[in-house]
C-alpha cells in the first residue's frame, strides 16, 4: 500500500478529530468512484494526446518532463486515500479541469499534464467545498511535488479559470452524471472538453516543469 505522507511543516488537518469522527458520514471516494473518474480522465488525456487532435500541443507548467510513474488510477487512488476529502471535491475537480480546456483552446490535457491538473483541481475543490482541509505542504507531499511548485500550480490554475470556483447545481449534476455513467461501465459522455460551453481564452503560461515524485518530473 501507499505510504502516508509525513508531517507537512506544521500542516495536518485543520481538525484531526473531524477526520476520525466523520469518515463514514463524509462519503469519501470509494474504489468504484475512483475507478470511474480515472476512466474519464484517462480517456480525456488520450484524446488530447492523439496525433489527430485538433488542439495544439502547448507545454505548460502542468506538464511533466517525463511520463509519471503512477497511472491516473494509481495517482487518483493515492489522492483519495490521503486527501480524505468528500466525493464532491472530485466532481468539482473534473468541472475545473474541463473549464480550463473550454476556456483555453491552446491547453492540452495529456498523460504528461493530467497528474498535476488532478492534484491541483481536487485540492481547490477541497478548499472550496469541505469545511476541513489540509495545507499546501501536505497536499504537495501526497501529490509528489514540492510545496513551492504546488503553490505555483494553484496560482496558475486559478488564473486559467478566472478564479471562478463556484459551480451551479445543474452543472455539478451534469458532471456527477458523467462519473455515474462511467461507474455503470457505459463510458463517459462526449460532452466533456467539447468546448460547447465556452470560447477561446488567453494564451496559456508556458514554463518548464520542475518537481519530483509521483508526477514523474524530477
Amino acid at each position: 500500500g501507499a505510504a502516508a505522507p509525513s508531517g507537512a511543516d506544521g500542516g495536518g488537518a485543520v481538525s484531526s478529530d473531524w477526520a476520525a469522527d466523520e469518515q463514514d458520514e463524509a462519503g469519501y471516494a470509494g474504489p468504484a468512484f475512483v475507478a470511474a473518474m480515472a476512466n474519464v480522465l484517462t480517456q480525456l488525456a488520450a484524446l488530447g494526446a492523439a496525433p489527430d487532435s485538433a488542439r495544439p500541443q502547448r507545454v505548460t507548467r502542468f506538464h511533466s518532463v517525463r511520463a509519471p510513474p503512477l497511472s491516473v488510477h494509481e495517482y487518483l487512488t493515492r489522492i483519495a486515500l490521503f486527501f480524505r476529502c468528500s466525493n464532491e471535491c472530485f466532481v468539482l475537480g473534473l468541472v475545473y479541469i474541463d473549464r480550463i480546456v473550454k476556456l483555453h483552446p491552446g491547453f492540452t490535457v495529456c498523460g504528461l499534464s493530467i497528474h498535476r491538473l488532478l492534484v491541483t483541481s481536487v485540492m481547490l475543490g477541497a478548499k472550496f467545498f469541505d469545511d476541513v482541509y489540509y495545507n499546501n505542504a501536505y497536499y504537495a507531499k501526497v501529490g509528489g511535488v514540492s510545496t513551492r511548485e504546488l503553490n505555483a500550480l494553484e496560482a496558475l490554475f486559478l488564473r486559467l479559470i478566472g478564479w471562478k470556483l463556484h459551480v451551479l447545481p445543474h452543472e455539478y449534476e451534469q458532471y456527477r452524471n458523467h462519473l455515474l455513467t462511467a461507474m455503470r461501465g457505459t463510458g463517459p459522455s462526449r460532452a466533456l472538453a467539447s468546448g460547447e460551453d465556452g470560447g477561446g481564452g488567453d494564451e496559456v503560461e508556458a514554463a518548464s516543469a520542475p518537481g519530483d515524485g509521483a508526477t514523474g518530473s524530477g
